[in-house]
């Protein structure tokens, strides 16, 4: 009974492993063995974190040129980071921070009075409308909206 066990992956045998569907569960135990073998190559093992890294940092840089533009910014940032944290301490650490500073945010403005809520709405959305002002005012109109519904202060005709 003392055997000692072969050396798993971290999180092999964790509880939350063995919760969910079974085909989540089938699915990670593969990814878990896939893993294992991969890191038996060194050479293929640091191509696939370097791949990965490429990945993660491609999909962080799109989100940090879409993060002032109207749309899902900060989202596409932090999926770039969760990309790179798969394989990297560094971005685990920046990942875990983030998830910190967001509850925490989240919980003050659920705890905060209803117009706090309202203002940062109006801000919001007060800024996606002005990013959206000043990327038509860069790219001009599109041909199918008429010129005359567009008032002349705007300076979008």
């Amino acid at each position: 009974m003392n055997a000692k066990r072969p050396n798993r992956p971290e999180g092999w045998l964790s509880r939350s492993h063995k919760q969910g569907r079974p085909w989540f569960r089938r699915g990670r135990l593969g990814y878990l063995r896939w893993r294992t073998r991969l890191d038996t190559r060194p050479r293929t093992a640091q191509a696939y974190r370097v791949t990965v890294g490429a990945l993660g940092t491609a999909v962080l840089l799109v989100g940090l040129v879409l993060v002032p533009m109207p749309g899902p910014g900060w989202l596409i940032v932090l999926t770039g980071v969760a990309i790179v944290a798969s394989e990297f301490a560094f971005a685990r650490r920046l990942l875990r921070f983030a998830r910190e500073k967001l509850a925490a945010w989240t919980r003050w403005v659920a705890a905060s009075h209803w117009s706090v809520g309202a203002g940062l709405g109006l801000l919001t959305c007060a800024c996606v409308i002005g990013a959206v002002w000043l990327v038509t005012l860069w790219l001009g109109l599109p041909a199918w909206v008429p010129r005359e519904w567009v008032p002349a202060w705007t300076g979008l005709r």
